[in-house]
């Protein structure tokens, strides 16, 4: 209460006197208990976001229940330091996995290798690999000379819900063997309904005869051509019915991405029938 306010109260009659402290008294004291409530609730909503954003599992519950899209795509600028960025830690993890195994890798400007990582999340983040979920990555890399994170896309390298439960081969849903890789696809169309990488050869299969959407080891192994195509699943937040065995990208707009770099890339520029290489790798294969 203010001085003025104080030297005219006190020529009021005492009941209005009494009245209008108790008034005053009432206000501050809900002002008092206003701001009490809003650090409370501050502190108590950045608590949430602190343990929604470092626990991945959580993260993707609420992504999915708010209809958000986590990280569609990343483009990586070059490396000006001498300390590399995150994103090329993650080019050279792959790069070096491949190399250790004897794979091939493209090198050059614009030549663009393509890997999916099984249980990591397109920021280098690892998950558990739940199924029916976009928890998969999606990655170009350039090598000229050095290894160079060109993009990165949510994705999914298992069949989906619907397709594990109710299989297009009786002996049960198609799963990618991973780790591998396998020179199998090349540009067309997907179902005459969007461009993709066409699988054209046999890759290395297992038959989740389990229906448990896992690949387990005592699955049914096969090379096969399975139409095994790397299309979109039109921005989709589970996968289900996106799937039956196909390594596919979560957003059509990601996807668009992914396919506009193939169209660029230099080798593809003089042979239209290249064949292009796809890596499989899993994140816990993978040192960073």
């Amino acid at each position: 209460m203010s001085l003025r306010a104080n030297k005219l109260l006190k020529y009021l009659p005492l009941e209005i006197q009494y009245r209008e402290i108790k008034a005053l008294e009432e206000t501050e004291r809900q002002y008092l208990a206003a701001q009490v409530r809003g650090r409370l609730f501050c502190f108590g909503l950045s608590l949430v976001m602190a343990i929604v954003i470092t626990h991945p599992r959580l993260n993707q519950w609420v992504e999915t229940k708010l209809q958000l899209n986590p990280i569609a795509s990343i483009s990586f600028a070059k490396v000006t330091s001498d300390k590399p960025q995150e994103s090329d830690k993650i080019a050279a993890a792959l790069v070096n996995y491949a190399r250790a195994h004897n794979w091939s890798l493209r090198t050059g400007e614009t030549r663009y290798n393509i890997f999916y990582v099984q249980g990591m999340f397109p920021n280098g983040v690892s998950n558990d690999n739940a199924p029916n979920q976009f928890n998969d990555s999606r990655f170009l890399v350039e090598v000229n000379p050095t290894p160079r994170l060109i993009g990165a896309w949510d994705a999914s390298v298992e069949p989906g819900n619907h397709y594990t439960k109710q299989p297009m081969n009786a002996l049960g849903a198609a799963h990618i063997q991973v780790p591998g890789q396998y020179k199998a696809w090349r540009i067309g169309m997907h179902k005459n309904r969007e461009l993709a990488l066409v699988q054209v050869a046999p890759v290395d299969i297992s038959r989740d005869k389990n229906r448990n959407g896992k690949a387990d080891s005592g699955d049914l192994k096969q090379r096969a051509l399975i139409g095994a195509n790397q299309h979109s699943a039109h921005d989709q937040q589970l996968v289900d019915d996106a799937s039956a065995g196909c390594p596919v990208g979560r957003t059509s707009k990601g996807h668009q991405e992914f396919m506009n770099y193939l169209q660029n890339d230099a080798d593809y520029k003089v042979d239209k029938n290249l064949i292009f290489s796809t890596a499989f790798i899993s994140v816990k294969d993978l040192k960073f």
